[in-house]
């Protein structure tokens, strides 16, 4: 269950509309954010009003949570993750977006800048020092906040009118005040004017009559806009920031930037060579070809001395039973400041030492495995020179090149578009459905009906459709997550095949987008009759699944199509073509293209055209107007 949506846009749209193209764009919902808060509806800031905390006041958030911590903040609304920072101070970071806390777009959310999420902590005391002997707190005990921040990340880059702001709460004046603030701007600029991937910002506390009391708060918020595109299905959440480090405490000062602190930086890798996950009949075929041989890790240390360390990992079975364990010695690690990330081998690539156990009987439709990476410091007792990651490595019955968090949405656009995503298996399979995530945008406008497709392996390439004729919706993601689509009857599939869908209107289908990996190599597109390699680096949320048959096997099936044409099946040359009632056939025109993508016809709209030969097959007819969002489309069978 991970994280909020949101991501570049790398396509303008024209305003006559949009060219045939493939298109990344942010999204406006998270399902796991969804599903987290309503098993925690109790937690949300159900002690805002009375938890006072004395100093200091610190956290990087390393905690395995989606959401801040509550014993140190009292709102939900910035998302804690590992995956939307670049080279942060360690794993684990807050991320602010258009998002609230439930995963939805914010309902007062514009085109122009509005107020986002915020990170507000809980009372602190900075009237009185408790230890070790009770006492005022006095401006000469130099008290400083101080936090790391970044804008965009992996995420969309904040515009200039779009900033991170710092505010104290003035008790007083029962007022929040304003006392730094960061105006948007892509990560390449923020990283040539500072020349770091992660800024620390340092501000002195020094007004006592204003903040030196026990009802002191500070909060970090965003403020972001909304994109303005032209089709609802684009318009989505934007402006990412994320931040590290939050820390105040007393007797600092502006040199005060050092942390002993040893860390992961990088989430934990999957032990598979090309997947996140498959089938685990598939990987008990050819384990040893699945398997990667490496894994890789970024290890900090934010200290300014070396420390010895060592470095460990566990497998476990689903009982707990160890099943690898893999030791990497000692080593010493420089601090960041002069050695940089760690480059010993057998810390940052130690090598996996066996295959995951296989199912030699082919009688189980799953396995889990635990991994627990652990570098330990040089010190005994609690200590922040140590650090742990976990990993599920999952097999089922389904392949995922994506790790189940969706940074973006993916779309096509024209009507009559395709889109292909190959996968191989290592032993003949039957591919019972697909499961698909749709990101939620503005107003559900991407829930659209698209034929489901499979096609057998050409070279690497879509060959021969072998897939039934499958018309289904894509409904935005739920708390279930993915969309799953079955087929009535299983489709063999042998060596490779590839998942997809043919759409039937101009609209972004918005499938989840997964930026941890990159498959485009996998990925193929079609606009005009010619498969495309995509250039956008990332993973589809699209999930095939295979084996045994999974209820129910009955697709959704749109049975009436607003655009009717008879006879259908069509065996000669006229046909008649009916809009609906309240639609204008004034500008329309006719489109019929193969199901390779290739035009077979053109015209003007007529109630009754005269068509080409046209060989016998299925067609896909799209009646639509230049200028304007009024389409129309159906499929047709020919017969001869």
């Amino acid at each position: 269950m991970m994280k909020k949506i949101f991501i570049l846009i790398f396509f303008t749209l024209a305003t006559a509309g949009l060219r045939a193209q493939e298109f990344i764009t942010p999204s406006a919902y998270n399902p796991f954010i969804e599903l987290a808060v309503k098993k925690q509806q109790n937690l949300k800031q159900a002690k805002a009003e009375t938890i006072f905390l004395n100093l200091p006041f610190f956290d990087d958030f390393r905690k395995r949570s989606l959401f801040p911590d509550q014993n140190l903040w009292s709102d939900m609304n910035a998302y804690i993750n590992d995956g939307f920072c670049i080279n942060p101070p360690n794993h684990g970071c807050a991320t602010f977006d258009a998002l609230d806390s439930a995963g939805h777009i914010y309902t007062n959310a514009s085109f122009t800048s509005f107020e986002a999420d915020k990170l507000t902590s809980h009372f602190i005391r900075l009237d009185t020092i408790f230890s070790p002997v009770k006492r005022a707190i006095k401006t000469s005990d130099s008290l400083y906040i101080s936090f790391y921040y970044q804008p965009q990340g992996r995420g969309n880059e904040p515009q200039k009118g779009d900033s991170l702001v710092l505010q104290f709460y003035n008790s007083d004046l029962s007022q929040w005040i304003q006392v730094w603030s960061e105006e948007g701007m892509s990560i390449d600029t923020f990283y040539t004017r500072y020349n770091t991937w992660f800024r620390q910002v340092m501000i002195k506390i020094d007004d006592s009559a204003s903040y030196y009391n026990k009802n002191f708060r500070f909060r970090l918020v965003n403020f972001a806009s909304l994109a303005n595109n032209i089709l609802p299905s684009w318009q989505s959440s934007m402006d990412h920031w994320n931040v590290d480090f939050v820390y105040l405490n007393l007797n600092r000062s502006l040199a005060d930037t050092i942390y002993r602190n040893i860390s992961f930086v990088s989430g934990t890798p999957s032990f598979l060579k090309r997947y996140q996950s498959m089938p685990y009949t598939q990987y008990s075929n050819d384990p040893t070809n699945e398997m990667r041989d490496t894994l890789y890790n970024t290890i900090v240390n934010l200290d300014t001395v070396a420390h010895g360390s060592r470095y460990e990992y566990w497998v476990l079975n689903a009982s707990g039973a160890e099943v690898d364990y893999f030791y990497g010695g000692n080593y010493s690690i420089q601090p960041f400041y002069s050695g940089g990330y760690v480059d010993y081998q057998m810390f940052s690539a130690p090598r996996v030492q066996s295959i995951l156990p296989i199912d030699p009987f082919g009688t189980r439709d799953s396995a889990s495995f635990f991994v627990r990476h652990v570098i330990h410091g040089d010190e005994d007792g609690p200590s922040r020179l140590s650090d742990t990651l976990y990993y599920k490595q999952y097999f089922g019955n389904y392949y995922a090149y994506d790790d189940g968090i969706p940074e973006a949405g993916y779309g096509l656009t024209p009507s009559g578009a395709q889109l292909a995503y190959r996968f191989s298996v290592n032993t003949r399979d039957t591919l019972r459905g697909v499961k698909m995530l749709f990101n939620n945008t503005k107003n559900a406008a991407n829930e659209q009906y698209f034929y489901l497709m499979v096609w057998d392996d050409d070279n690497g390439i879509p060959g021969k459709i072998i897939s039934p004729d499958t018309l289904v919706k894509a409904v935005s993601a739920n708390e279930f997550g993915f969309n799953e689509f079955y087929f009535a009857k299983g489709i063999p599939v042998v060596n490779a095949f590839h998942v997809g869908w043919l759409q039937t209107t101009s609209d972004n289908l918005n499938v989840g987008f997964d930026r941890s990996a990159d498959n485009s190599l996998n990925t193929h597109f079609n606009t005009d009759g010619v498969w495309q390699q995509s250039i956008q680096n990332g993973s589809l949320m699209i999930r095939p699944v295979l084996g045994k048959a999974v209820l129910p096997q009955i697709p959704v099936i749109k049975k009436n199509l607003s655009l009717s044409v008879y006879p259908n099946p069509l065996n000669g040359n006229q046909l008649n073509i009916k809009l609906p009632d309240n639609a204008s056939p004034i500008g329309m025109e006719v489109r019929i293209f193969d199901l390779a993508g290739r035009l077979m016809y053109s015209g003007p709209f007529e109630t009754i055209i005269s068509l080409p030969d046209l060989k016998q097959g299925l067609y896909f007819i799209r009646v639509a107007a230049s200028g304007n969002n009024s389409e129309y489309s159906t499929r047709l069978s020919v017969i001869k």
